[in-house]
């Protein structure tokens, strides 16, 4: 199986990874609720918890979903998760800078 450049390293117990944590930065950024990505997506709220949670695997299809959702470049994404150090008010700094670079 070909290893995904987009995928951290998630532990041996399925823990929280870096991804699930970006992409749930990004989308209480945005104030979607879990329910309205679920909507949007069709998914069900449980597997949006699961993913950014780190109890199910993302693949790139799946993140490139959810980026398509957020309207958030991969360019962005990758950028936010190279931050450091990597904290909420960090990432909500960063967001921001976005947002007004694009509103712009």
């Amino acid at each position: 199986m070909k290893k995904n450049p987009l995928l951290g390293k998630h532990s041996h117990n399925n823990r929280e990874s870096l991804e699930g944590q970006t992409l749930r930065l990004i989308r209480e950024s945005l104030k979607l609720s879990l329910k309205d990505v679920a909507l949007k997506m069709n998914l069900k709220v449980a597997e949006i918890d699961h993913f950014e949670n780190g109890r199910k695997f993302y693949t790139e299809d799946d993140i490139l979903k959810f980026l398509s959702c957020y309207n958030f470049s991969l360019e962005d994404f990758k950028a936010t998760m190279a931050l450091k150090p990597y904290n909420k008010q960090i990432v909500n700094h960063f967001l921001m800078k976005l947002a007004a670079k694009s509103s712009n």
